[in-house]
């Protein structure tokens, strides 16, 4: 088996990023120079653009750091007395938990079991008593990789007065998601997942009327939401050192998405390598961990097949990068369960190929049960 010519990253994230960007982004700017304010500018721009919002009512803030940090940022720049319901199913929900409690704002955690997707109506059946504020979520849970009934869910929280933030950090920009008409109030981001930049950005799309909301109500410096959007609005810069080579390469990918077509195409084209893994894998013994149905077109995960024995995961990834593929463990506490993202600048070739060395290898002697 050859080496794949490069490193292809079946991971939701981070990705294989396009040529182009790898060209544009190591190029040095100073933090104030015209050129970096236009970037900055851009990405500001495009984020709305390719949300279908327009300035009147919307903007997008962007903060130095992961999709995580821009998560606390708005949990902790919330209205004094802001209690927050929390609904899970995975390791990233838990974390929003975590946060909301970490500035005393978690009024109910709601764990959901990880293979069943969240939806409005195990939301309304946690909150219809509740004094929350707001309540809390995933959208795509890369835990599994299970996508989160959000329709529904928007709906009862309108239903009942809440105000929603949502964590799209692995779905936005690849899977469509209508603010507007959803009336999402925060919608956090980050550079490196379907955006197909590097990592090193978090971002905020929020409604106006929320973010007045904000004003004076950060309890952190770096993290303030509002401060952070007054710099950017008036200044067009950041507060503190931006991660220069980070924002060239998100400008850089947003163009090329806004030029692929949008979050339709690139969700179209997402759909297409799903397909591929699933077929492959399927075919070979693999099944699928969460039902086919419910799942992003960005990752899924899927059970080795009964007769791989004494199966290693750390030795697996071990070889399959000795041929430029990057495979992480699932974080489900299954050795059984292989997680596989097909998100990035990847063609099917390189996927086939991919999933044909991986497959190769899985099925080697020292894996594979023996009759006696």
């Amino acid at each position: 088996m050859n080496r794949l010519s490069r490193n292809i990253l079946l991971i939701p994230g981070p990705l294989t990023t396009s040529r182009l960007v790898k060209k544009i982004a190591p190029l040095d700017y100073s933090a104030r120079e015209d050129i970096l304010i236009n970037k900055i500018r851009n990405i500001r721009s495009n984020l709305l653009k390719i949300s279908g919002l327009d300035k009147k009512g919307w903007t997008s803030v962007l903060f130095q750091g992961s999709g995580t940090m821009a998560n606390e940022a708005v949990i902790s720049s919330l209205p004094q007395k802001s209690q927050i319901d929390v609904f899970s199913n995975g390791i990233y929900g838990d974390r929003l938990a975590e946060i909301s409690n970490r500035y005393d704002m978690l009024n109910k955690f709601s764990k959901i079991d990880h293979r069943a997707k969240i939806t409005g109506e195990i939301v309304e059946r946690n909150i219809k008593n509740s004094h929350s504020t707001h309540i809390a979520l995933i959208h795509h849970e890369t835990t599994t990789g299970i996508l989160n009934d959000l329709e529904s869910i928007c709906d009862v929280a309108k239903k009942y007065n809440k105000k929603i933030i949502l964590d799209a950090i692995s779905s936005f920009g690849g899977v469509p998601i209508d603010i507007q008409k959803l009336d999402i109030d925060y919608l956090v981001g980050s550079s490196n997942k379907c955006l197909h930049g590097y990592p090193g950005l978090g971002f905020v799309i929020v409604k106006r009327d929320s973010l007045e909301e904000n004003k004076g109500c950060g309890r952190t410096l770096t993290l303030d939401l509002y401060d952070q959007y007054i710099d950017l609005h008036q200044k067009e810069q950041f507060r503190y050192t931006p991660p220069v080579q980070v924002i060239s390469a998100l400008d850089t990918s947003l163009t090329e998405l806004v030029e692929e077509g949008g979050v339709e195409a690139r969700h179209d084209g997402y759909k297409v390598l799903n397909d591929i893994v699933y077929d492959e894998l399927i075919v070979d013994g693999f099944s699928p961990y969460i039902r086919k149905f419910n799942c992003s077109p960005i990752c899924s995960t899927y059970t080795i097949p009964n007769h791989i024995k004494d199966f290693n995961f750390g030795t697996f990834a071990k070889e399959l990068r000795d041929h430029n593929i990057v495979l992480y463990p699932s974080p489900i506490p299954n050795d059984r369960v292989i997680r596989i993202g097909n998100i990035g600048d990847i063609t099917t070739n390189e996927l086939y190929e991919s999933l044909f060395i991986m497959k190769k290898l899985i099925n080697q002697s020292k894996y594979v049960y023996k009759l006696k």
